[in-house]
């Protein structure tokens, strides 16, 4: 008896297994959807930016950064620490829109290549297709923290 009950289990799904299975399987396919139908839109919101799922880097450029214009800058600011021996510098950048603005460009560039070996800057939150974005930096260690950040955006229709 106790081996056709553990045969039927096998063999069989309980229906918590079947939902679990249907659900992950569907959240697959629209994130897939998703993906493939805001490859080609212009403007539509990256999913890819509001949800960090790679490794930070010593630069960003993040967006349609080769259509930017000095009209449609909308932040920018220079990032400066001076390096301190055995410590690394943290910098944290926050910017929100005053009207309603849509950032389609963000981009956080080392001044000096030497001084970005080993430093790291990530897209906390918010970035392409919304109105805020928040940066964090951090420099290698005993090196200088020294970016140039720049968002650039345009106003919602």
């Amino acid at each position: 008896m106790a081996v056709a009950v553990a045969i039927n289990l096998e063999v069989s799904q309980s229906p918590s297994q079947i939902m679990y299975k249907t659900i992950a399987t569907l959240a697959v396919a629209i994130f897939a959807l998703i993906h493939i139908s805001n490859a080609a839109v212009p403007g539509a919101v990256d999913l890819r930016s509001m949800f960090p799922l790679r490794e930070p880097s010593n630069e960003i450029i993040s967006g349609d950064c080769t259509n930017a214009t000095k009209s449609t800058l909308v932040y920018t600011e220079h990032v400066y620490l001076v390096g301190n021996s055995f410590t690394t510098r943290k910098a944290e950048v926050q910017w929100i829109a005053k009207e309603t603005i849509r950032i389609y460009c963000v981009m956080a560039l080392s001044s000096k290549k030497k001084e970005a070996e080993g430093s790291t800057v990530e897209i906390e939150w918010g970035g392409v297709g919304h109105d805020f974005v928040i940066l964090k930096m951090e420099s290698a260690l005993d090196r200088d923290l020294d970016y140039n950040v720049q968002v650039f955006g345009k106003l919602k229709r």
